[in-house]
């Protein structure tokens, strides 16, 4: 498959659509058509569609709802698009940890959403974004959920990871988008419009779909070493201040796993070790049972994600912020960016620089190197992508692809010779 870059823009500024953009708009505003898919890779006008077809059916008086399926990829569509979007599970309903019953007041133990056939969501138009990243259950509980005469569009890019299945009866089953491009033929958006000719993020990513060498160009930096650790502690040494800041939020160092000695977990410890001083206050989380890290300390001036929803502090899954102050009440003052969050802590102080330990249930981890699988849904100024064998199951080109697409401004890879072959190797699907 060949993309063709092309301008979006006419003389007067107005958007132009090209013919599949227009096929796209018609079918999704088809409302006898329970079931529209659109995919396209990062560029092709995917939320230029979405936001037409929005617009065109609440022109029309229809009652339409966009989600997706973090509440990081929530935000950022809001953010793009100006319409309010929420996330799948609160569309759906789902209950939270430790929800009580409105009548009983126990709390609840059933994990199955509110809205279902019987009680389905109140729109007639449910607009899907990030849709490669639900997963099966999802799928099947937003189709069950619609009210009658309801209508689905999924929007996605079938390029990027498939999620991550968390029912065991459901992992063998194909990616529910995947599926539904194949079973309803689904509308393929084959060029490009945006970052388009100043910009060789969006060309090199479509090389690696294809298998190929991406091209170094003054955007895209590829850097071949039998070291990638040290050569990242390097980079980020002489970079730091200058041309990359990890202290913000605006750039982002990304891995393909979490364990392993170019995995998440080892490069935040080392990123720590390197630029936080020893004599600050600190908090301790508990590390998960499958950790090669017995404790891990989170220091004031950290990066760090949050990785779960909490929707009475509008902080959500995958978010990552700097660690402003910690409070003599045991509260955690986070800096987000758009947002400053106090998180409540169960909290253990000693002293000036005593140990604080944290709840593990409370999800906070170091995020100056994050996994791919937690990067999606969002995007940055600047990425680098760091990658060695020592995973090869995890080197394919849509990890690779999925890492590279979250850029908007410059790439930088890191690899050994072998990962970068592994990575352009294996397509990664299922």
């Amino acid at each position: 498959m060949t993309l063709v870059a092309t301008k979006q823009e006419n003389k007067n500024g107005d958007i132009e659509l090209d013919a599949t953009q227009l096929e796209a708009i018609d079918a999704c505003c088809d409302l006898k058509r329970r079931v529209v898919a659109v995919t396209g890779a990062a560029g092709t006008g995917k939320t230029t569609i979405l936001q037409h077809v929005y617009e065109q059916l609440r022109a029309q008086g229809k009652s339409v709802v966009l989600c997706s399926p973090t509440g990081k990829a929530a935000k950022r569509i809001t953010e793009v698009t100006g319409i309010q979007a929420r996330t799948f599970h609160r569309l759906l309903e789902y209950p939270h940890p430790g929800e009580r019953d409105e009548k009983t007041g126990k709390v609840l133990v059933s994990t199955d959403p509110k809205k279902d056939r019987r009680n389905p969501i109140e729109f007639t138009v449910c607009l899907a974004d990030e849709y490669a990243m639900a997963n099966v259950e999802i799928h099947r509980n937003l189709l069950a959920a619609l009210p009658p005469g309801g209508v689905i569009r999924m929007f996605g890019d079938a390029n990027q990871l498939q999620p991550i299945e968390t029912n065991k009866r459901l992992q063998r089953e194909p990616s529910s988008f995947l599926n539904v491009l194949d079973k309803f033929a689904g509308i393929r958006l084959q060029t490009i419009h945006r970052q388009a000719g100043d910009s060789s993020i969006i060309s090199n990513g479509q090389r690696i779909i294809a298998g190929a060498m991406p091209l170094r160009k003054p955007d895209f930096q590829l850097k071949i070493t039998n070291t990638p650790v040290q050569y990242v502690l390097d980079f980020i040494q002489d970079n730091l201040v200058d041309e990359i800041d990890y202290g913000t939020i605006s750039n982002q160092i990304i891995a393909p796993t979490k364990v392993g000695w170019v995995g998440t977990e080892a490069l935040n410890s080392a990123i720590q070790q390197m630029i936080q001083p020893g004599n600050k206050p600190y908090l301790i989380i508990e590390r998960q049972k499958w950790s090669n890290i017995e404790e891990q300390r989170i220091y004031l001036g950290d990066k760090v994600i949050n990785t779960s929803n909490n929707y009475s502090l509008s902080v959500f899954n995958g978010e990552t912020g700097i660690v402003k102050e910690f409070l003599d009440d045991g509260s955690i003052i986070i800096d987000f960016g758009d947002k400053v969050i106090e998180f409540p802590v169960d909290l253990e102080m000693e002293g000036k620089y005593g140990m604080y330990v944290m709840n593990p249930q409370k999800d906070l981890d170091l995020a100056y190197v994050i996994t791919t699988h937690k990067s999606q849904g969002s995007e940055y100024d600047r990425i680098c992508y760091v990658m060695n064998r020592s995973r090869p199951f995890l080197l394919n080109r849509k990890n690779f692809y999925t890492a590279v697409s979250r850029a908007r401004t410059h790439v930088t890879i890191i690899s050994d010779s072998k990962a970068l072959e592994l990575s352009l190797a294996k397509k990664g699907d299922k």
